[in-house]
């Protein structure tokens, strides 16, 4: 993982589980980066809390 001012940043692969159960968790492997002052991952062209967000492979 690479950290920059703040910021973290890689390229692999993370776990998305959503907070509403009636949508299916799903893995996405793409370029990541982490901004704290949002508390949000940032892949794929888009944003997710990062509390629904797990590393798998970095």
């Amino acid at each position: 993982m690479i950290k920059v001012e703040g910021y973290k940043a890689f390229h692999g692969v993370m776990k998305i589980t959503p907070k509403n159960k009636q949508f299916p968790a799903f893995t996405l492997k793409c370029d990541w980066l982490y901004k704290p002052e949002y508390n949000c991952w940032y892949g794929d062209g888009r944003s997710f809390p990062a509390e629904i967000c797990e590393v798998i492979n970095e």
